[in-house]
């Protein structure tokens, strides 16, 4: 059974993308096959995505262990958690 598989991405690196494939001998159907065989094969995206997380997503990081560590968070109930949202205004 053949399935189909759509994207949208940006016009202009669809193009140059499919440019570097016709170099390649390829098209964008078969270097989405090979994609996805190279997936199911390193059981996982057969490359390294990276990102240096934020000082911000750190610390959010750290909170969540906290909260998940010692079972509680900084907020006693939900009404003090949407004043924090909310900058003490209801």
């Amino acid at each position: 059974m053949n399935a189909e598989v759509r994207s949208r991405i940006d016009s202009d690196l669809k193009e140059r993308a499919a440019s570097i494939l016709a170099d390649c001998g390829l098209n964008w159907s078969t270097a989405i096959r090979m994609f996805a065989e190279q997936i199911v094969k390193t059981e996982g995206l057969p490359f390294e995505v990276t990102r240096k997380p934020s000082a911000r997503l750190l610390n959010a990081m750290q909170e969540a262990d906290d909260i998940i560590n010692q079972r509680e968070g900084r907020f006693r109930d939900a009404d003090e958690l949407m004043d924090s949202l909310n900058d003490g205004k209801r």
